[in-house]
């Protein structure tokens, strides 16, 4: 049962290190991706995937990236990376710090090997100062029949392939944090207005968070030659009813509080109205071509209002309409100015306080984003280690003739780029034989 246990534990290692696995995931991953392009996504555009077929919404098409399957995918990719790791990492940790020179000849790389001979005692000196001055790690052997020695020199550059795996990793869970414990959303809200933070319209992933937000003021700001300055909101965090931060945001200016950020993304118009029923003072804000609305309490009275053109800054001034029930047409309109209170069927009294701002914010909580930055910062690092700073390896063993003269072979490992390699042999040779003279 034991060796059944362990050839299993084996034969699935050996599957998970696979580079066809690898390989395999990526084509699937790819693939599916792919679709994700030319099926709209509901995070990234809801309406369009809003009407695509109800059997492709319910399969998940509209929502790959959230799906199940597509996290395992992720998941699988990841474990795959990370066994290919950990398979190499002993290689590359022995040929980074446990290098070892040769102890015979055949030992020495055969494909790049130069000789160069001259005296035993001189031969081995001209070997250690070129090492020492071309910035070589070397150790010698600790015999002195034969001699032997081992360089190195950009050793980290075995790393690099390591390292750009592991960013894959990386980026990998740093999607999936931002796919799991993450979310987006998106709230128009008026100045005046406090919303909870879990009372947002989201397009992915769920809101934990208890605290709300007010609008202080959203403003459309211009500048003096007429043109458009920025959008503003000034914004209030709010926990247990108490302010507890503040900041003024603009487009391309976001605020962050507890990972969470908002940023401006849109503005319309609105007023501010007084709801009298009985005494009783409700406030109201409405945006701009009835894009909101108000229902009296109690009541099946709908109030819609618009900026009216004709009024100013000075002197603002909105249409309303009022509906009933399911009706189309209007059961009461006109116009109304600022403090000017009318009734409205009875029910209640309107008044029109002024105008205000409605402000548009995106709201996202990301929490894989700081692991992503570092999934693309070893990312970097571990390419730039593989292709511009190939390690050289270079050993080399004397064989005494008649105990005064010898002859070293010396020769270079290949790696990838053999030319480098070549190069750098030629160049140790070269002043290892100019020493010598």
């Amino acid at each position: 049962m034991v060796e059944s246990s362990e050839g299993l534990i084996d034969r699935l290692w050996n599957v998970l290190s696979s580079m066809k696995l690898g390989l395999t995931l990526l084509g699937v991953i790819a693939f599916v991706a792919g679709i994700g392009t030319l099926i709209p996504q509901s995070e990234q555009d809801p309406e369009k995937a809003k009407a695509v077929g109800q059997l492709w919404q319910t399969l998940g098409f509209t929502h790959l990236y959230n799906t199940v399957g597509f996290r395992l995918l992720l998941g699988l990719l990841c474990i795959n990376l990370i066994v290919c790791t950990i398979q190499r990492l002993r290689g590359i940790y022995h040929r980074t710090f446990k290098l070892t020179p040769p102890s015979s000849l055949a030992r020495v790389p055969q494909k790049n090997r130069m000789e160069v001979q001259g005296e035993l005692a001189p031969l081995r000196e001209s070997v250690q100062q070129v090492l020492k001055q071309k910035g070589y790690r070397f150790t010698l052997s600790s015999l002195t029949d034969p001699w032997s020695f081992i360089a190195v020199k950009h050793r980290l550059g075995n790393w690099g392939s390591l390292i750009t795996h592991l960013s894959f990793v990386v980026l990998v869970i740093g999607a999936l944090l931002g796919s799991a414990l993450g979310f987006k959303g998106y709230l128009m809200e008026g100045a005046g207005s406090t919303i909870p933070i879990q009372a947002i319209q989201l397009s992915k992933g769920t809101v934990s968070e208890t605290f709300s937000v007010r609008i202080n003021s959203a403003e459309d700001r211009m500048l003096a030659n007429g043109e458009r300055d920025n959008w503003y909101t000034d914004l209030s965090v709010l926990e247990n009813g108490q302010e507890v931060a503040r900041n003024t945001l603009s487009v391309n200016h976001p605020f962050v509080y507890k990972g969470i950020t908002f940023y401006q993304a849109s503005f319309s118009k609105g007023a501010h109205f007084s709801v009298d029923m009985n005494g009783q003072i409700i406030p109201v804000v409405l945006q701009d071509q009835g894009q909101s609305y108000f229902q009296a309490p109690g009541t099946d009275l709908y109030l819609v209002t618009s900026i009216d053109p004709s009024s100013s800054a000075q002197k603002p001034g909105v249409l309303y309409q009022v509906y009933k029930g399911n009706g189309a047409e209007p059961i009461q309109s006109g116009k109304l100015t600022s403090q000017q209170t009318i009734d409205v069927q009875g029910k209640y009294k309107l008044t029109l306080e002024g105008l205000v701002g409605f402000t548009g914010l995106q709201v996202k909580k990301d929490p894989g984003v700081a692991v992503i930055w570092l999934g693309c910062a070893l990312l970097l690092g571990g390419l730039l280690l593989a292709f511009y700073w190939q390690p050289v390896v270079i050993s080399g063993i004397i064989q005494a003739e008649n105990g005064i003269k010898g002859t070293l072979s010396v020769g270079a490992l290949s790696g990838k780029v053999t030319v480098s390699t070549r190069e750098a042999l030629e160049q140790f040779v070269s002043s290892v034989t100019n020493r010598m003279r």
